[in-house]
């Protein structure tokens, strides 16, 4: 029998973010004989553990929040992942999820949704943050767009930093209602993650700033408590949490075993946006295309067809089809089905009905049917996507 492997687990349980991590390290785990894992889930890792210093462990996956953390746990002498993406520990693998494509989902979600306006509100300074804001900026310059970017005064951005590392971010500042206030509407914001989302949502509350009309907000981390509390409750683009942890899980056996890894920042791409009340509403300039597009929200999944449709626009369906291929870059049908599609994810998710329950409920006349609509869209079917959402 080999040897058994103790492994530290540094990584917060106060987020889903680290709760995803933590959920793929122990998946690996349990597919080895040889991994004993120690976690360690204080909310922030500002100094080296007493025990771990005194204990044995053959290697760390961890958030490595600062760079003098980083030397300490260097000075181990064991093999490092470093989970949080920052960098903080020299000459070790890091890996974090990748801004450009968070960027890109965000994107096209709200450009889709016909949006000429956009905004991006994070924590100035805080690295994610500022990659993310950088990616979704690019994006739009590469088309001649401008992006509304949250700049706070010098001393509220160290308001903000200190307010973040202490976990209380569910305060907003009075610099954030001004530039809500100010920014041109209705408006597509992207914020650096949930916590953020919800100040918008709340300052938009206060200020009397109606959403998702006036402003349409999408997170990033997919926290399912915090965005299910929000109301309207927060769209969220949803990291591979699960498999960043199993990634960082292989790198450490491999580098455990005498292989070389290499030491740079790996980003692992997001799955998908998770679409909820924030984004719920479609802001085509075409005051037709906005009234169709109110009526498939709310009429899709119950048996509305496009030709009833286009009698209540009064419309041919060839021209509400061009109408719709110009603003929203799809035909009426298949804006159909995208609501019916999104429809049947939040059911499978948040409910223990059945597929044919499901399939029904998402205005589909047979299972059969939703489940091949469902593979081509996804990938996969209802039963393995929801086994997977059970698993995250």
């Amino acid at each position: 029998m080999s040897r058994i492997r103790h492994i530290a687990l540094l990584v917060p349980a106060s987020g889903g973010y680290s709760r995803g991590i933590m959920r793929g390290v122990a998946s690996y785990a349990t597919e080895q004989d040889d991994w004993l894992i120690f976690p360690y889930e204080r909310a922030e890792f500002m100094k080296l553990p007493s025990w771990l210093k005194k204990g044995h462990i053959d290697g760390i996956i961890g958030f490595i929040s600062t760079p003098e953390l980083g030397r300490q746990i260097k000075a181990l002498g064991v093999p490092i992942v470093d989970v949080q993406g920052e960098g903080n520990c020299p000459d070790s693998p890091v890996i974090d999820t990748d801004p450009s494509i968070v960027a890109q989902l965000a994107a096209d979600f709200f450009s889709q949704a016909g949006f000429i306006h956009f905004a991006y509100c994070g924590y100035p300074g805080i690295f994610f943050s500022d990659h993310r804001s950088a990616a979704y900026s690019r994006i739009f310059q590469s088309r001649d767009q401008a992006v509304h970017v949250y700049l706070p005064p010098p001393k509220v951005s160290a308001s903000i930093w200190h307010q973040f590392k202490e976990m209380r971010g569910l305060e907003y500042e009075p610099a954030l209602a001004a530039w809500l206030t100010r920014l041109p509407k209705p408006i597509a914001i992207l914020a650096c993650n949930d916590t953020r989302g919800q100040q918008i949502i709340t300052a938009c509350r206060d200020l009397g700033i109606s959403m998702p009309s006036d402003v349409s907000v999408i997170g990033v981390d997919n926290d399912e408590i915090l965005c299910r509390l929000c109301r309207p409750t927060l769209t969220s683009i949803a990291p591979d949490s699960e498999g960043i942890g199993q990634m960082a899980a292989e790198m450490l056996t491999r580098m455990l075993n005498g292989e070389t890894v290499e030491s740079r920042l790996y980003n692992h791409p997001p799955l998908r946006v998770v679409e909820r009340q924030s984004t719920d509403i479609t802001t085509a300039q075409d005051p037709v295309v906005l009234t169709a597009s109110r009526i498939i929200r709310d009429r899709a999944c119950h048996g509305i067809s496009v030709e009833q449709i286009c009698e209540l626009v009064d419309c041919s369906r060839s021209t509400l089809d061009n109408l719709f291929k110009k603003h929203l870059g799809r035909s009426v049908s298949q804006e159909m089905l995208r609501i019916r599609l999104n429809r049947g994810m939040r059911l499978l998710e948040n409910s223990d009905s059945s597929v044919e329950e499901v399939a029904r409920e998402c205005g589909f006349l047979s299972a059969t049917y939703f489940c091949r609509f469902f593979k081509r869209e996804t990938g996969t079917t209802p039963a393995f996507y929801r086994t997977g959402i059970s698993r995250r």
